[in-house]
């Protein structure tokens, strides 16, 4: 069972329910009973078949690719730093040099596109069934130290993560409850994000957040999560942990994801 808390440090008095946990389904099944109602799920075992769930190690990423030029982002205290223009701060690292570093230094989060590494890694994480015929298709590879957070946000594109080593948290809000977390604004330098701690809310502060109900998963090795688009998702990282997710979007949400990307790129914004 998942604790009554979020974080142990605080009391939430959020009516917090568990995520449900399945095998995963048919490519049409998982269309029609996950995708088109955008209602989220874990996938058990997802990445059993992946090369990546036999070989990866940090050990194994730092020996076969030590020179692999990987993106990080800065953290203080685990939480993701966001610059007030620009968004979260972007730092090019060596993956070794990363590696070494987070077995102490916990201020920096890997979160690299899988297109600019290695193709040895790429051929480790082949890209889902459930995605293969979507126009638009992103994937990223994520590392991080225990503590660090994601903070809550959204995205307009659909997203599976799946979780190679460690261990991960991960809270999500319904789109219906948009207002009750107080969303930033389209100018915002994190505009997909929110001013809400989910784990650690302040009703004074935010007093309509008393009104929403979490879902929460905690992620063990070969799970992978489906985050529907607009789905807010924060997420905690309990154990060094490496995972990879893929984000697509087919038709008109596929136009709307690029242009949003677009927008981003003009305003100079990271994330």
């Amino acid at each position: 069972m998942l604790p009554e808390r979020l974080d142990q440090g605080a009391a939430t008095d959020l009516r917090v329910r568990d995520l449900p946990r399945i095998a995963a389904p048919s490519v049409d099944t998982f269309e029609r009973e996950h995708v088109v109602p955008r209602r989220p799920v874990v996938l058990r075992g997802f990445t059993a078949d992946w090369p990546a769930s036999r070989r990866w190690s940090p050990d194994y990423l730092r020996r076969t690719c030590p020179d692999a030029s990987v993106m990080t982002i800065r953290a203080e205290t685990g939480r993701v730093i966001m610059h007030g223009e620009k968004g979260s701060i972007e730092e090019p690292m060596r993956l070794e040099a990363y590696l070494d570093a987070l077995q102490e230094d916990h201020d920096r989060y890997l979160t690299s596109p899988l297109r600019n590494l290695p193709e040895s890694l790429r051929n480790d994480v082949p890209p889902p069934a459930y995605c293969a015929g979507a126009g638009w298709r992103n994937g990223n590879l994520w590392i991080g130290a225990p503590g660090t957070i994601a903070r809550l946000h959204r995205d307009l594109a659909d997203n599976l993560h799946a979780l190679v080593f460690g261990r991960k948290r991960v809270t999500l809000v319904a789109p219906r409850q948009t207002k009750l977390i107080y969303p930033h604004g389209l100018f915002d330098s994190f505009p997909n994000g929110c001013r809400v701690d989910i784990e650690r809310p302040d009703f004074a502060r935010f007093p309509k957040l008393r009104g929403v109900e979490p879902l929460v998963t905690e992620l063990e090795p070969g799970d992978a999560i489906y985050i529907p688009r607009r789905w807010w998702h924060h997420v905690r990282t309990l154990e060094v942990s490496a995972s990879v997710n893929y984000w697509w979007a087919s038709g008109a949400q596929r136009v709307v994801v690029q242009a949003t990307d677009l927008f981003k790129r003009i305003r100079g914004i990271s994330r």
